[in-house]
């Protein structure tokens, strides 16, 4: 398979990823509240962008940062109530911090840590810095 093909590849499985956390996040929200954003929601996520890219054997980085993107479309695109350089400082903080756990999570992959270690490890991670972006 070629370059682009593979970059195609990795940003369609970074699409399901993004479409699956979309709606996994809305119901986890829903179930156990806005918290859960800080907590629960980057395990979750986590878990999609590298267990898919696993999956499919794309690039982890290219699958976490093109998420990344999703997420910043989102946030430039949702929560209209919500000044617009704010939405675009969110926007650029969502891809920024995607590309780090990819590349934090492919740095622990290549130690020979455990996917699911590895996981854990970033979405704690995920977790501080969603604690710190979403501190008011």
């Amino acid at each position: 398979m070629t370059g682009t093909a593979n970059m195609i590849k990795a940003m369609v499985v970074s699409g399901l990823a993004a479409l699956i956390a979309y709606a996994m996040n809305r119901l986890i929200v829903s179930v156990f509240g806005d918290g859960a954003v800080r907590l629960l929601v980057p395990i979750v996520e986590e878990g999609l962008k590298t267990g898919l890219a696993l999956t499919f054997a794309v690039s982890l980085p290219i699958v976490h940062m093109s998420f990344g993107i999703y997420e910043a479309i989102y946030d430039v695109l949702a929560n209209r109530g919500v000044g617009r350089s704010r939405r675009w400082l969110a926007a650029l903080l969502a891809f920024l911090g995607h590309s780090i756990f990819g590349w934090l999570t492919w740095f622990f992959l290549e130690l020979g840590l455990v996917s699911v270690f590895a996981i854990v490890l970033v979405g704690t991670v995920h977790a501080c810095w969603n604690i710190v972006a979403l501190a008011k």
